[in-house]
């Protein structure tokens, strides 16, 4: 098999756009993702690591900034019928899971929130004897009706790195929450929320009209590669790595599934998913 005759394994790539542009395999999930994306909805999705958090909310990026421009050929191309762009806030949690003390977190975090913000309007005056939230939220009474559309993406990872330390953990746990509270008392402002990270604590008391899908049958495999995915999208790479190892492709993932299985998110427990690195690990790489 020659090198031309595959598309590039999806080896670390977690932004969508790059991913399309460099043709790299995309197992396609948009139609699941537009049945999320065309509700005014509130969504948290709990995952392990290294299941393709970051590439969803890539992929709802690009979808409400772009429409379907990053989305040809998959399914969501002609369900999507939204024309307009929306004020999108994506916000990655992971980029503050570093600091000394929670003087220091609360310093990033705000850095954070009015940055990003401040791409869509928000204009934080430091000099005000409002706080930062404060201001935020008065902002967000000015803006039109479900205009707004914020991406959490890794939201507890400042929660992990403190968990052995109970005092910290509640001041950053604290300090989260006010955020998650601001974003409630202006529910009127946000078309579409969704939030991922890799644990549920009761951080979202805040937010009363989150809706929990992890366990959802409808989305357990909206992130990892179930069998028949890897079959479907990975079937060159079987076929190579086949020829390399001496058996056949159906002999090969045979071995692949009785070593590595996969996992059970949803509530049935009848759809298994591998995460994307185990997938890609597995196969011969070299060509």
């Amino acid at each position: 098999m020659q090198i031309g005759a595959v598309k590039q394994l999806p080896l670390g790539t977690s932004d969508f756009a790059a991913l399309r542009q460099a043709d790299q395999i995309y197992v396609d999930k948009t139609k699941q993702i537009f049945e999320l994306a065309e509700q005014k909805g509130r969504f948290l999705l709990v995952r392990p690591r290294r299941f393709g958090k970051s590439l969803l909310i890539s992929a709802f990026e690009s979808l409400f900034r772009h429409g379907t421009a990053d989305f040809q050929g998959l399914a969501i191309e002609h369900l999507w019928q939204d024309k307009s762009a929306d004020s999108v806030v994506r916000l990655d949690f992971s980029t503050i899971r570093q600091f000394s003390d929670c003087h220091q977190f609360t310093k990033q975090f705000e850095e954070l929130l009015a940055s990003s913000f401040s791409k869509i309007g928000f204009g934080f005056d430091p000099n005000s004897s409002f706080s930062l939230l404060r201001q935020l939220s008065d902002w967000m009474q000015t803006v039109p009706r479900y205009s707004l559309v914020i991406l959490v993406d890794e939201y507890d990872a400042p929660l992990t790195v403190c968990r052995d330390d109970p005092e910290r953990f509640c001041a950053i746990r604290n300090a989260l929450s006010e955020f998650f509270a601001i974003l409630e008392s202006n529910d009127v402002s946000i078309r579409f929320l969704f939030i991922t990270g890799i644990t549920k604590p009761d951080i979202f008391s805040e937010l009363n009209n989150l809706s929990d899908i992890s366990l959802s049958p409808n989305y357990g495999a909206l992130l990892g590669y179930t069998h028949d995915d890897v079959r479907t999208y990975f079937r060159e790479h079987l076929t190579y790595a086949a020829e390399v190892l001496s058996t056949t492709p159906e002999a090969l993932f045979e071995e692949l599934a009785s070593q590595y299985d996969g996992f059970c998110f949803e509530e049935t427990a009848r759809q298994k998913v591998l995460p994307l690195r185990i997938v890609t690990c597995l196969i011969p790489l070299e060509r």
